[in-house]
């Protein structure tokens, strides 16, 4: 695959993931929350409850819990998942809007170009 394709590859399964996160930590920001203020949140994608709610610190762990199962269960690498993990969390904490240009700023932070997981062989041999 050619270096900018692939690179194109890595930003949507990244914004995907990170989408997803934001999506599973939204919902539940807003499930600790009563009806008085889940009822106006409703016109709200979830992924951007955290810009209107605030988040603590502390409660970043309990809020992405299992958020990185499905990138992890398709072969994401490590480095990669890490860095989006990161790049959530400061979103989540500092209460800033999901941006695609923030996210190609935080993915030009990896040394080189993650290995997909189609690009790996599994372990039974099989791309």
């Amino acid at each position: 695959m050619e270096q900018q394709g692939r690179a194109a590859v890595v930003e949507a399964v990244s914004e995907m993931a990170v989408l997803r996160a934001l999506q599973l930590a939204g919902n539940r920001i807003l499930g600790k929350h009563d009806r008085s203020v889940r009822g106006p949140m409703k016109a709200i994608a979830p992924w951007s409850i955290h810009v209107h709610l605030r988040v603590e610190e502390h409660e970043l762990d309990a809020l992405l819990k299992d958020a990185w199962q499905i990138p992890i269960a398709v072969g994401l690498p490590d480095d990669l998942l890490n860095l989006l993990d990161s790049h959530v969390r400061t979103l989540l904490a500092a209460g800033i809007e999901f941006r695609r240009d923030d996210l190609a700023l935080t993915l030009s932070r990896l040394p080189g170009q993650p290995a997909l997981p189609w690009e790996s062989p599994s372990p039974s041999g099989k791309p």
